[in-house]
């Protein structure tokens, strides 16, 4: 009896050895995969008078070039949601922003900010010259 326990035991000793190891290589080979990845992904820099491609060269600033240009473009300007109308309406009136808050059921400091940037907003259109009653 106690022959055929240790012989169990070192049975499951080389089993978990054999499992051990049967990981140990797939993470190996996971690793020589990712390396060989990363390395066909980021080619070591040209060295000099090496040709290179041109055309990877010319598409970063296109790309940066068509970005700027839609940055700069004007779009048109959605409608502001009717509680952010009602936020600059109401502080225009001169409700303080807590009272806005309370009553839109908004955290304060998102009405200050939602009314500063009315203000901001109402002081680029209006022409040069006048002041809104609430922006002061």
């Amino acid at each position: 009896m106690p022959m055929s326990s240790l012989l169990i035991i070192l049975m499951l000793t080389a089993v978990i050895g054999l499992a051990a190891v049967c990981a140990a290589l797939v993470l190996a080979l996971r690793l020589k995969r990712l390396q060989k990845q990363l390395r066909n992904d980021n080619p070591p820099p040209a060295e000099e008078g090496a040709s290179h491609d041109k055309a990877a060269d010319f598409q970063t600033p296109l790309r940066q070039a068509t970005l700027l240009q839609r940055l700069q473009q004007n779009q048109p300007q959605r409608p502001a949601p009717d509680k952010y109308r009602l936020a600059a309406e109401m502080a225009s009136q001169g409700m303080t922003a807590q009272q806005i808050a309370d009553l839109l059921m908004l955290p304060p400091a998102e009405v200050r900010q939602l009314v500063s940037l009315s203000r901001a907003g109402r002081s680029k259109t209006l022409p040069a010259g006048t002041l809104d009653a609430a922006a002061t």
